[in-house]
């Protein structure tokens, strides 16, 4: 498991969810860890993502839920931007 669900909150993983919801980038009932589940060809992206924020999200107070939130929709954000750029080639 990653330092993000290590850290996260239910406040904060709720704020999380909605909001990439609301983006696209989660389907309406799944929970924040599909934003991250790669196929084999994309682990590159997962990675990229984990080197940028994996120390932000490390150093980030757990009671602060709406920053937790905020690392995470950004962390999703850049896995699926990098697999987007990854599918153009």
């Amino acid at each position: 498991m990653s330092i993000l669900f290590d850290k996260m909150t239910p406040a904060a993983r709720e704020l999380a969810e909605e909001k990439l919801r609301e983006d696209g980038v989660l389907a309406p009932d799944a929970p924040l860890e599909y934003a991250f589940e790669v196929l084999p060809s994309e682990i590159a992206a997962l990675e990229q993502a984990r080197q940028e924020f994996d120390e932000k999200i490390a150093a980030c107070n757990t009671d602060d839920h709406i920053a937790l939130a905020a690392l995470a929709i950004a962390k999703a954000r850049r896995v699926a931007e990098a697999i987007a750029a990854m599918e153009k080639g």
